[in-house]
């Protein structure tokens, strides 16, 4: 029922961008966190922890939005809305 309400161009795109966006955000943020307390290499390190996690959670939402995108158009083309 949902797909009679998406409209297949500008959504798809739309969509695209501002999880690209948050992506981009989260990895940065890691890359930051990362860098604030490099000298300190050891589990205890909370910036370094939270660091990696915000990388490889920017890395996880980038991968899964593009999932998305591409599942949504294959399933356009196979509904005949290319």
């Amino acid at each position: 029922m949902a797909a009679n309400f998406r409209k297949s161009g500008s959504t798809d795109i739309q969509m695209s961008r501002t999880v690209s966006v948050i992506a981009w955000i989260a990895c940065i943020a890691g890359i930051i966190l990362i860098l604030f307390d490099l000298g300190n290499l050891s589990d205890r390190n909370i910036y370094l922890m939270v660091g990696i996690g915000c990388f490889v959670a920017g890395i996880f939402i980038f991968l899964t939005g593009k999932a998305f995108v591409i599942a949504r158009k294959k399933e356009d083309q196979e509904n005949g809305r290319s």
